[in-house]
């Protein structure tokens, strides 16, 4: 049987570092409370034992010792570091809202933020302070840095000088203070040298990114963790496809770093103590390689139990070590509790320790052993996880074990040769590419899996969210493993039926509404207006072949959008202007898009961005009155803005794209009434139109002779639900109104589909986000 003994002082220990931490000022009374249960229960037990007649009583009662022990040791833990994460010499400018000189260790990847080029968020370790003349060293307070970082030099591992802002972190948060940089941070001076293993990492990323497409971004991930040119679109497909784990260094790295250090040894004949103190030196320079994230300290310790207890002649793994870890860890850093990281490893740990092997005898019923064994390890895991998942993104990720199963093969050779470059480029630069470059083949893969798997239908099925998603999810959990494990025939099949009848009232209560959906959609739409909230995404289809004019505020909407349609790859990206509610989801396309169409740039950050699409390999295309081309059995053409732009820019420049064909549809993009009356005077806009894009989301800054030139029978109108500008206004409506013309809103009607069948227009809408503001 399963020896599941330290799972309850685990699970004592989570809960005491969850309720202790969630005080920025941790009390006394908490340690206080426990040592004296742990006092009274450890007399009860020992009364209850010397009468040698309540065996299973005084065994309870050792657990439950035991357990109250390990979550006295977690209380202590937090209020005995309590000084260490929030030293006076940072508490004193939190308040007063100072200015200091701080020395930081940078402790995790920087995470560049959307839509502010340059700027990015990053986990630090404050090691010295500075205020007023007075030095302050020795210091390991944790904090969360916003800082300028044009030029990509922060990296996890080095060590920053620079002027910061100090504020207090949020109440059980991990991090005791948020610091915003004042000017530059300065890496890696005299006083303060960056770390020898970031210089590794950075330069193998450098390495990977001269290589093509996604594999590239994954390559330093899969390798050392280094997810520094993993941008937000492949994270999106990667976590929608449920393989974002691969990029997090855990158990099945250190496993290959050890099993490689202890099976040479063994053949060259070294003695038992010496393969343990040679692996556990190597694991020790893999952590400082991969830095100490969350879900690498998880698979660390629990390597390092195994091998003390091979150097001890006690051998053990599997559940008793995850228990043992999870402890020694949360008494360490009690604040990993909330670390949906460390979370996330665990779980599925523990889901690949007691789930998979009856998973996969459950299967070989019905499938080949193989095949039951390769399914049965992400499902294990993928179940354990998912009721954490669902506080992050509550769906049902329906291509997730598909994906995994997939990506499998891939991920451990992609792996191993990533580190084995990673470690020979500072020696060997020329093998190093050439092994890096055979690394990046099976990456590749995994990335064109994740995109397959994030573009097919329904990739996420509605969950309930918070702590009815969660109990729902472990009720799921304990049924499946109840199915599945049970020694009674009788229980397994209750289980089972009760398993089957929840199965069947999901599938009533979501496949009903998603089938209505799905058999009154058109298919064969041409013009489909996506619902991304408070901006502007139209997609336009013809031939196989799909434009999309602009991306809406941010990638949320757009992908979502994307992945409900089914449309994988973007053909011609219509940037229509630079407003932050038009190219904020930029990030979710690139590295799909073939052309991109833009007005002129006169920002270093519009400028950016383009590069960015560029660089992941889209042709650009500065745009004004004249360009043509075609898209499927479309012809276009840009009519504004003119080529002389200096007085039309901003919204008034914004790109004006005609499709003729059977779509026969014009887009506005944002202009106002000085720059439509400009366009109506240039002579090139048709009359009669099929669709119009109604221009600035219905604002009253229309020209109302340009619309009756443009005559359209269908008008598009972006929008969010109860936005601030009062769009669509009241005057934008009745000049539609006016015309005739028909109006289709995203606050009303969420995403539109429009399909074009002879003469006529049908339309499609799906309803509302529930988040579409």
């Amino acid at each position: 049987m399963t020896d599941l003994r330290t799972i309850p002082p685990a699970v004592a220990a989570w809960l005491a570092a969850l309720v202790c931490t969630q005080s920025s000022e941790p009390s006394f009374w908490p340690p206080v409370v426990l040592t004296l249960a742990v006092v009274a229960l450890v007399g009860v037990l020992v009364a209850v034992a010397r009468g040698g007649r309540h065996q299973r009583l005084s065994a309870v009662l050792a657990a439950v010792v035991v357990s109250v022990a390990a979550a006295t040791a977690v209380s202590v833990a937090v209020s005995a570091g309590a000084t260490e994460r929030r030293p006076s010499a940072l508490v004193g400018p939190a308040t007063d809202g100072g200015i200091v000189a701080l020395a930081v260790d940078v402790v995790g990847p920087p995470i560049a933020l959307s839509g502010a080029y340059g700027l990015v968020v990053v986990d630090v370790t404050v090691t010295g302070v500075e205020d007023g003349g007075a030095r302050t060293g020795g210091l390991r307070a944790p904090a969360v840095l916003f800082a300028s970082d044009p030029a990509g030099t922060i990296a996890a591992g080095a060590r920053l000088v620079l002027d910061a802002r100090v504020e207090n972190g949020r109440a059980g948060d991990q991090r005791a203070f948020v610091l915003r940089a004042v000017g530059d941070p300065v890496v890696g001076t005299p006083e303060a040298p960056s770390d020898p293993a970031a210089a590794v990492r950075t330069g193998f990323s450098d390495l990977a990114a001269g290589f093509a497409g996604d594999g590239a971004a994954l390559l330093p991930g899969l390798a050392v963790g280094d997810t520094s040119l993993v941008d937000d679109a492949l994270d999106e497909r990667m976590t929608a496809a449920s393989l974002s784990h691969l990029t997090a260094v855990s158990g099945a790295n250190c496993a290959l770093v050890v099993g490689a250090v202890f099976g040479a040894l063994a053949l060259l004949g070294a003695p038992r103590w010496g393969r343990v103190v040679a692996a556990l030196l190597a694991l020790a320079g893999f952590v400082a390689l991969v830095t100490p994230e969350p879900s690498v300290v998880r698979a660390a310790v629990m390597a390092a139990i195994v091998l003390l207890g091979i150097a001890v002649g006690r051998p053990s793994a599997g559940v008793p070590v995850l228990g043992i870890a999870v402890v020694g860890i949360l008494v360490s850093d009690p604040w990993l509790s909330r670390s949906f990281g460390f979370a996330l490893s665990a779980a599925a740990t523990a889901g690949l320790l007691l789930l998979a092997r009856p998973l996969g005898r459950a299967l070989t019923r019905v499938l080949p052993a193989p095949v039951a064994v390769a399914l049965a390890l992400p499902l294990a895991a993928q179940l354990a996880c998912q009721p954490i998942i669902v506080l992050i993104d509550p769906a049902v990720p329906v291509w997730g074990v598909p994906a995994n199963m997939l990506a499998a093969p891939a991920a451990p050779i992609a792996t191993v040769l990533g580190m084995i470059a990673c470690l020979l480029l500072p020696v060997a630069p020329a093998v190093a590419t050439g092994v890096a470059a055979l690394a990046w083949l099976p990456a590749q893969w995994i990335a064109g899996v994740a995109t397959a798997a994030a573009a097919a239908p329904d990739a996420g099925l509605p969950w309930p969210s918070g702590p009815p998603g969660v109990i729902a999810w472990a009720a799921v959990l304990v049924t499946i493993a109840v199915v599945v494990s049970a020694r009674s025939l009788r229980l397994a099949h209750v289980a089972g039926t009760m398993l089957l009848l929840g199965a069947l009232a999901y599938g009533t209560l979501v496949g009903g509404d998603r089938l209505g959906e799905v058999w009154s959609r058109p298919t064969d739409w041409s013009v489909a207006m996506c619902d991304v909230g408070q901006g502007d995404a139209v997609l336009v289809r013809s031939a196989g072949r799909t434009a999309l004019i602009d991306t809406g505020p941010d990638g949320t909407g757009i992908e979502e959008c994307l992945s409900d349609l089914g449309v994988g790859h973007i053909d011609l990206l219509v940037l229509t202007h630079f407003d932050l509610d038009h190219v904020g989801g930029v990030a979710a396309v690139t590295g799909r898009v073939r052309e991109v169409l833009h007005q002129p740039v006169h920002d270093p950050a519009d400028a950016a961005l383009l590069r960015d699409l560029e660089a992941r390999g889209a042709r650009l295309v500065e745009t004004t009155t004249g360009l043509s081309g075609t898209l499927g059995d479309l012809p276009w053409r840009a009519l504004w803005p003119p080529p002389d732009e200096s007085h039309y820019t901003g919204n008034d420049g914004s790109v004006v794209i005609e499709f003729g064909g059977a779509v026969d549809a014009i887009f506005l993009g944002d202009l106002g009434k000085d720059s439509e009356l400009a366009l109506l005077a240039d002579g090139r806009v048709g009359n009669a139109y099929r669709i119009v894009k109604f221009a600035h989301h219905g604002s009253a800054d229309q020209y109302p002779a340009l619309y009756e030139r443009i005559d359209a029978r269908l008008a598009l109108v972006s929008c969010g639900r109860d936005n601030d500008y009062g769009h669509p206004t009241r005057s934008a409506l009745a000049l539609l109104d006016a015309q005739g013309t028909t109006v289709a809103r995203t606050d009303q009607g969420g995403t539109t589909l429009v399909a074009v069948r002879g003469d006529s227009l049908v339309t499609w809408a799906a309803g509302p986000r529930p988040d579409s503001g």
